[in-house]
């Protein structure tokens, strides 16, 4: 079975648990978990492009529950966001410090790294406003690459690999820093709708089998990759969270769910990525030539991280 399918066959498995999981959520008396109304869309002009993680934001989150699985799993899930977000705060320091030192191969070196917490919780972080589309939104959803609207990582990303260059990017990484503080500041406050958190683990796979797998995200570091891994490891973790209410309600799902995450992982051989060695990333077909290190000028889309390409 091609890469499609498998991850498809993962996004299948985790949409059918969470319509199961969605099934006893209702407008109730307001008992339980509620998902209120204090995050909005990212869904605007600034919206990101293909692939954006944030498709929860136009999706119904106000359903309720009183199953006291469901819940903790979301009180858990909080949890383990906040403490993704403070990462994220100081990976993406270590990234924009770079770039404003005007240090190109170090800048280059923190790109992928800084991403990888945002990843493995992009569908939560979407639901604070205008988040997603302001950090990571692709070119395609402006006038061009020299639209001011166009901020985040991929517009440095866009300095830093097409360009070859830090010149005049240092607002951008102010910029970068004050909304992913803000992101910080907000998630803190945000009322986790149990409908998001179990649609969460489809919506990251989905991301990886309709973006990330084309290389359409990361398009001038070709880090792909990295983000792969964390999108995997975001879905992951949250089926993990969820697995004891799915388990009450559906043995034999969760029992397909897993099968479909080790399919996946038998047939994605693990390869290095910015972090070191993580959850298994797809293995495209045998290079030609020597893959290269995501930090130099000319790398082969997604491949692993090597030495011996001098690009």
């Amino acid at each position: 079975m091609g890469e499609l399918g498998r991850v498809g066959r993962v996004v299948a498995t985790l949409g059918l648990g969470a319509a199961l999981l969605l099934a006893g959520c209702g407008n109730d008396d307001g008992a339980g978990v509620r998902g209120g109304g204090s995050a909005s869309a990212s869904g605007s002009a600034t919206g990101s492009g293909a692939g954006s993680g944030s498709g929860l934001a136009g999706q119904d989150l106000s359903g309720t529950t009183n199953d006291p699985q469901v819940q903790k799993a979301v009180a858990d899930y909080k949890t383990w966001v906040v403490a993704e977000v403070d990462g994220l705060v100081a990976d993406t320091a270590k990234f924009t410090d770079a770039v404003r030192a005007g240090d190109l191969a170090e800048a280059r070196r923190q790109f992928a790294p800084s991403r990888v917490r945002w990843e493995r919780i992009e569908p939560i972080a979407g639901l604070v406003e205008e988040i997603d589309g302001k950090v990571d939104a692709r070119v395609d959803d402006f006038e061009g690459v020299d639209d001011p609207q166009f901020t985040g990582w991929h517009r440095l990303e866009h300095h830093l690999w097409k360009l070859r260059s830090t010149e005049g990017t240092r607002a951008f990484a102010d910029q970068l820093d004050k909304d992913i503080a803000t992101l910080d500041r907000q998630i803190k406050g945000l009322e986790f709708p149990p409908a998001a958190v179990a649609l969460g683990p489809a919506e990251l796979i989905e991301e990886v089998s309709e973006g990330k797998i084309t290389g359409e995200e990361d398009r001038y570091s070709h880090t792909d990759l990295s983000d792969f891994d964390a999108n995997v490891d975001g879905s992951r973790k949250l089926f993990q969270l969820l697995t004891p209410a799915l388990q009450a309600k559906d043995a034999a799902l969760v029992s397909g769910i897993t099968a479909g995450f080790a399919a996946v992982d038998k047939r994605l051989a693990p390869t290095p990525t910015p972090t070191g060695p993580s959850t298994p990333t797809p293995p495209w077909p045998p290079p030609t030539r020597p893959a290269c290190r995501p930090s130099w000028p000319i790398c082969p889309r997604s491949w692993p991280a090597s030495r011996a390409c001098s690009g």
